[in-house]
């Protein structure tokens, strides 16, 4: 089970009102001096008593003191000459009144009791005496019914276990309140390695100097992890780019040497395959880019540069027809120029490739640019939609290079838009295979 931090707010605000109901309650019994109250018997009782024993014979009077005998009552007969000094009466004290007016000049004495139980004169003196109370019979013995407190009571007056159950309480809240302060590092190290992007600059993670020392050993390896990752992002870039520019010089001078071969159709094979090894390798150093969070980012119109892309197309012989007019508005957002070339490249390329035509349409709505792509080819069954955006998947079952390229066209796209918000989808249109991706427009507010 889990808990938010609101649950342990309301934890440490129900633990705070439970230790100051505990003190009310403290209160109460202490200003009420529980101990004195709870061991007066009533007036009313103790004249039962007295008559009880007044009325049975002597020969009975035992059998019904041991019925009165309680851990609460203790009632003994003893003789005249053991009444204490008057030094300890409390009887002619207002507090007794009542009892004076029930039992008129039979009450002899009224004082506190000696300590039982083995119980600390020191420390219990106050609140754990029993109330002794002497009555005169009628043959001239003395009644002394002992009454004790029902329950133990500790210094000052309180229950037994209420100290123990505030200290308890007000432990709780100093728990949960520390558990709340330890936990706070926590959730702003959690944000923070949210935050964390390998490509860009390293995320400055929450101090630890007051803090337990497993928490702050967490942060400081979160905090050699990011550093690790950055330097294996730069390292993998920086081998991509090596690798990238070493190819390009090699391709270049192939191409150069191509130039004297003698049979024009070898010479045409050999620079498409060239042409097929740059493009791979630049899908390959994009898609890189693309997961780590290294694609550039610019304004850019969109409809400016798909028109301008169209363009291209079509100067270089390509079936590739725009059929939205998108010289009237401006449909700006936030992307890479270059990725975004790779996008409409691979898609025109697929629909030219696998249906001999391409209609490329765009549109805004809800916020969101849209630009389809349709062919006149067979289409997308409901299998290949998903497959398809795979890498090294082609619609063509065959892998021969004259049919098709290496697979990676719809899966670069898909990556590629991932990175920048968008999205890409398979359906069937009208001519064949429709091609549907989206990106966020650019929002001034």
């Amino acid at each position: 089970m889990r808990f938010g931090l609101t649950a342990r707010l309301l934890a440490i605000g129900a633990s705070a009102l439970l230790a100051l109901w505990i003190t009310l309650i403290a209160f109460f019994y202490w200003t009420s001096d529980l101990s004195r109250t709870a061991n007066r018997l009533p007036p009313e009782q103790l004249k039962a008593i007295i008559d009880l024993v007044s009325n049975i014979a002597p020969d009975e009077r035992q059998l019904a003191l041991a019925a009165l005998q309680s851990s609460m009552l203790e009632v003994r007969i003893t003789d005249s000459s053991s009444v204490p000094a008057a030094g300890d009466d409390l009887a002619d004290s207002a507090d007794f009144a009542l009892y004076r007016q029930f039992l008129g000049e039979k009450l002899i004495h009224i004082q506190l009791g000696h300590n039982t139980e083995g119980l600390r004169p020191g420390l219990w003196t106050r609140t754990a005496r029993p109330l002794e109370f002497w009555v005169a019979l009628d043959n001239g013995n003395i009644l002394v019914a002992e009454a004790r407190t029902p329950f133990v009571v500790t210094f000052y007056g309180l229950p037994a276990g209420t100290g123990a159950g505030l200290l308890g309480t007000l432990f709780a809240c100093i728990a949960f309140y520390m558990l709340h302060r330890e936990i706070r590092p926590l959730t702003r190290l959690a944000s923070a390695v949210d935050r964390m992007d390998p490509s860009g600059d390293p995320i400055p993670l929450p101090p630890t100097r007051a803090t337990t020392p497993e928490i702050g050993a967490l942060v400081r390896a979160f905090d050699r992890l990011q550093n690790r990752l950055h330097a294996m992002t730069r390292s993998r870039m920086a081998l991509i780019g090596g690798i990238q520019h070493d190819v390009r010089s090699f391709a270049t001078r192939l191409r150069l040497r191509l130039e004297q071969l003698p049979d024009d159709a070898e010479r045409e094979r050999a620079t498409s395959d060239i042409a097929d090894m740059i493009d791979l390798l630049d899908n390959a150093l994009l898609t890189s880019q693309a997961g780590v969070g290294a694609l550039n980012e610019e304004m850019l119109d969109l409809a400016e540069l798909l028109r301008a892309e169209i363009a291209d197309f079509r100067s270089a012989g390509l079936p590739v027809i725009l059929e939205t007019d998108t010289t009237q508005a401006e449909t700006w957002i936030i992307g890479d120029r270059l990725a975004l070339r790779r996008i409409i490249g691979n898609l025109v390329d697929n629909a030219v490739k696998y249906g001999r035509r391409a209609h490329v349409t765009m549109a805004v709505e809800e916020g969101r640019a849209r630009i389809s792509i349709e062919d006149e080819g067979p289409g997308f069954s409901k299998e290949e939609r998903e497959l398809l955006l795979e890498p090294f998947v082609r619609a063509e079952p065959s892998r021969a290079r004259k049919t098709g390229g290496a697979g990676l066209g719809l899966a670069v796209a898909q990556t590629l838009l991932k990175a920048q918000g968008g999205t890409i989808t398979l359906a069937d249109g009208k001519r064949g295979g429709l091609v549907t991706v989206t990106l966020p427009l650019f929002e001034t507010t």
